[in-house]
């Protein structure tokens, strides 16, 4: 139901409930409108919420009563977490109801408005009927806001019509009801089973009974368990279980696992179920499992632990390369492993320190070092109820030595920290269990986002000429922070500027981002770069926004970027935001969802390495900031931090890394599993990636470029589903002195084979299941300079715009196949012929054919085999000059076509593909 179908349908409500002089109260009942006494606040729990869609934890909207205070009397608190139901707009409406357990003469109702943005619904009833009470439009950011009512109710029931609807706590003041108050227990649980889990572990599920019998939510389980079999007469000599669950709304299915049991015995499990008044079911049926023996403890085989590096340097994997050689130390039979793990003697890499993801729970007993080197100090940590835990310090004073570290631990990941340079261990063996099977998910097939004009993008700036950025339909536009954040005063009192903007004379961006979309050009900033009032004494233009003695892995380290993607995508976004939330300077017009971008990309190459420790951001830490920029950490931040907050239909691009790095992005996702419930934030992966070889650039096929991005994208489709993979940097220069040089190959010059990898490696990023990729880029900074990338444009220097061949092949590309995705390869049956195949919604498509080689291949008359009955076929031939290509009719014959191919791809069109 959309927002204004819903407040329609609750003003009808009102009416009619107005008219009749009623509201409700208790299971449906209804009773004249009274004027009730003041009361005092309603004890709220989180067990009394129940979430009728199911989307986020609307329990956060009653587990802060300590912290709201007593708001009526002035003396209201600060909550800060917020029932999230998610970006997606098929979420919303999101409604929730309170079940106080009995009617209650509810008298007044504070909400912390928590974004100052939108509708808020409130209703009193049943789960059946509701009566509308109020609708709050929560202008008033993170402040209480008072609701005088007059109703009697069992049940008050909440609305989000929006993901922007957030209050940040509920408090409720009024009396109990008159009468006799709650006589009715729950009913008694008669579905209870038990299966074993592990050694130590039994696995319990039920059906959730009611509050009063079989209906509402119930206040308190209590489970008991016992090497006898329970009755109600032994029942309180039962052992109580840790941690039982909140009980849900009747009916929902329940579990819980029963830890801290012996191995190899018998146990008898019963619940009982209580409500908020103490009124307590009767015994459930009692079951009994017997838990497994006990593994032994052994040298665990760590071929499928992950490795997460988070220095980008050395590689910890070398501490588990060698564990045939090491040996099993713990029996006396410990090997001389020989590679360490070394980060390198640059002093600002230590503390260097690596993740080992178990893939599951494991019970550690013991860990071994094989200490290399009698200097420095080893600390290897936990991952235990939420936080890192220390197990061991090892100050390394021996030399090739094992060295024996006895641990109890449960947990599935450990953390290792080389503290200085000389703490080297050559190899490191874990001694223990497993505590289950780890799962591999499965590929979620991924559909294409884009056709190939828009995947085919480029790298440009503000000042770059339109007409020839036109010959990509995706440009990715460089954007310092500093050009619109960095002439006024600091966070929190900064001021914006955008047109004109503090930069390039006053550049107008307003202008900029409208004119690309008028030429259909999709734009997507890269907000990149430090601003200068984040200077910690000495500003460093690629360092981390933090100031020193801030921690860089927690998010709200990270309010200023907050802030500051707030701002822009609440002016450049879909959405508009209320004018009072805009931080402008003097000047500036108050625009806000002017809808002119989609896509923000947060940073810009963020492990740089040659930037120094300031420059270079761990994966924790640079998830940290992701976190703070795309929803204020889940909110933890206000409503005018984070780019979701701005505007929910916008996506936030991680800032490219500087290559194909999976550890990195496996940094990222085990931070967000540890710190927001597995919830990546960010909507695309973005990488880096130039092909070079020992001796210059090298072609996308030698290159293997297909498959270095087809293993990110598969890691995509298992652990991330649903977010895009783009490439945002690649390409050639021209210039022969440089690194990265495009050679000339015969009688082909280097800007011939620029052309042509260029449009290669735009196939090879298709085929591999990328989405976008921008080439490195539209023009050069100085073709004269063999410093790599300085001759990498389409065009030459600035001021000149001169189109190289690469131009105008790279047009063509994107016209040949405008419309298209890719389809797949087809098997050429020559080793020197590779064919792909693209398609477009009418059903026609095109086919590519090159040689993918790099010495002057041709295969002449080559019989290519069209696939879907076309009726005709045109070939389009790249040229320089000429931004559509050459093109010329090709006969048909037993279903195919003669082409002369070579390693310039060649097009042919058909109106009918398979």
């Amino acid at each position: 139901m959309e927002e204004n179908d819903l407040l329609k349908k609750v003003s009808m409500l009102v009416a009619a409930a107005m008219l009749a002089g009623v509201c409700l109260i208790g299971q449906g009942m209804v009773k004249p409108y009274v004027s009730y006494a003041s009361g005092g606040k309603i004890a709220l729990t989180t067990a009394m919420v129940v979430n009728e869609g199911g989307n986020g934890d609307a329990g956060m909207l009653v587990d802060e009563q300590t912290a709201a205070g007593d708001p009526k009397n002035g003396a209201g608190g600060n909550p800060t977490t917020k029932w999230f139901p998610g970006w997606n707009s098929s979420s919303y409406p999101a409604s929730a109801y309170i079940d106080l357990g009995q009617p209650y003469d509810i008298t007044d109702i504070y909400l912390y408005d928590a974004n100052g943005i939108n509708n808020f619904i409130v209703e009193a009833g049943s789960p059946d009927v509701w009566t509308h009470l109020f609708t709050d439009e929560l202008k008033q950011y993170n402040s209480w806001k008072a609701h005088p009512v007059s109703v009697q109710t069992r049940y008050i029931r909440v609305t989000m019509t929006g993901a922007t609807a957030n209050v940040a706590e509920i408090v409720l003041y009024g009396n109990p009801a008159g009468g006799a108050g709650d006589t009715i227990a729950p009913a008694d649980i008669a579905d209870l089973s038990a299966v074993p889990l592990t050694a130590g572990s039994v696995a319990l599920s039920w059906t959730a009974p009611g509050d009063d019998g079989t209906s509402g939510t119930a206040d308190a389980y209590d489970v008991r368990y016992s090497t006898s079999a329970i009755t109600s007469a032994n029942w309180t000599l039962a052992l109580q279980a840790v941690g039982e669950p909140a009980p849900q709304a009747a009916g929902s299915a329940e579990s819980f696992a029963v830890t801290g049991l012996l191995p190899n015995t018998t146990y008898y499990f019963a619940v009982k179920t209580k409500d908020e008044a103490g009124n307590e079911s009767g015994l459930s049926n009692v079951v009994s499992a017997s838990t497994a023996s006990s593994p032994v403890s052994a040298k665990l085989s760590l071929a499928g632990a992950t490795i997460i590096d988070m220095i980008g340097t050395g590689s910890a994997s070398a501490l588990f390369d060698e564990q045939s050689a090491a040996g099993d130390p713990r029996a006396g039979s410990g090997g001389s492993p020989a590679t360490p793990w070394a980060p390198g003697y640059t002093s600002w890499f230590y503390p260097a320190d690596a993740v080992i993801d178990l893939g599951v729970g494991h019970v550690i007993t013991d860990i071994y070092l094989y200490d290399a080197n009698n200097s420095g100090s080893f600390k290897v940590e936990s991952w235990e109820n939420g936080q890192w835990t220390e197990l061991f310090t090892d100050n390394m004073g021996s030399y090739n030595a094992w060295k024996r570290h006895t641990v109890n631990t449960q947990t599935r990941y450990l953390r290792v920290t080389m503290i200085t340079a000389g703490a080297i261990a050559k190899e490191m063996v874990v001694y223990g269990y497993a505590l289950g099977t780890p799962i591999v998910p499965n590929p979620v097939p991924h559909v294409p986002t884009v056709t190939m004009d828009k995947l085919i993008g480029i790298n440009a700036f503000v000042d770059d000429p339109l007409d020839k950025m036109q010959v990509a339909g995706t440009v990715r536009e460089y954007h310092n922070w500093i050009w619109d954040a960095g002439g006024g005063p600091a966070y929190p009192d900064t001021d914006h500027k955008f047109n004109p903007s503090y930069a390039g004379g006053g550049w107008n961006f307003d202008a900029y981002y409208d004119t690309l979309n008028d030429a259909e050009i999709d734009v997507f900033p890269a907000l990149k770069e430090n601003v200068y009032w984040i200077s910690n004494g000495a500003f460093h233009r690629e360092g981390k926004p933090v100031f020193a003695g801030e921690d860089p892995e927690d998010p709200l380290s990270y309010a200023e970027r907050g802030d500051y993607m707030y701002q822009f995508a609440a002016r450049y976004g879909s959405t508009g935001v209320p004018a009072s939330n805009l931080k402008l300077a003097s000047g500036q017009q108050p625009l806000t969802g002017l809808g002119l971008i989609e896509y923000f990309e947060n940073w810009n190459e963020q492990d740089k390495t040659w930037e120094g420790r300031s420059g270079y951001f761990k994966p924790f830490e640079y998830a940290a900031m992701a976190s703070a920029s795309y929803d204020g950490h889940m909110g933890a931040l206000s409503g005018t931090h984070g780019l979701k907050n701005a505007d929910p239909n916008a996506k936030m691009v991680m800032g490219g890394l500087a290559g194909i790095d999976l550890d990195y992005i496996r940094g990222i996702k085990l931070w967000s599993d540890l710190n927001r419930g597995g919830d990546v934030p960010f909507d695309v992966i973005n990488v880096h990636t130039y092909a070079r070889g020992s001796n210059g650039g090298i072609s996308p096929e030698q290159f293997n470029l297909k498959g270095r991005l087809a293993e990110l994208v598969d890691y995509r489709n298992r652990y991330m589903p649903g977010k895009e993979v783009w490439l945002s940097e690649f390409g050639y220069d021209t210039n022969p002195g440089s690194p990265q040089r495009a050679p000339a190959i015969g009688s082909f010059s280097a800007e011939e084979v620029q052309g042509q990898w260029l449009v290669r490696s735009f196939l090879e990023i298709a085929a591999a299941g990328v989405d976008r990729a921008t080439m490195y880029m539209l023009r050069d900074v100085d073709g004269e300079l063999a410093t790599q990338y300085s001759s990498s444009g389409l065009v030459t220097k600035y001021g000149e715009w001169t189109p190289k061949t690469s131009w105008y092949y790279v047009y063509t590309l994107k016209n040949a196949l405008s419309g298209m995705t890719f389809l797949g390869e087809q098997a050429s049956g020559n080793a020197n012929v590779k064919v792909y195949k693209f398609k477009n919604a009418a059903g026609g498509g095109a086919y590519v054919v090159w040689a993918p080689t790099s010495s002057q291949t041709t295969v002449n008359n080559y019989e290519l085999t069209l696939q879907g009955r076309p009726g005709n076929a045109t070939k389009i031939e790249m040229a320089d000059g000429d931004t559509d290509g050459v093109s010329s009719a090709l006969t048909i014959s037993g279903g195919k076509v003669s082409v002369n191919v070579s390693e310039r791809p060649i097009f042919i069109q058909v109106d009918s593909i398979q």
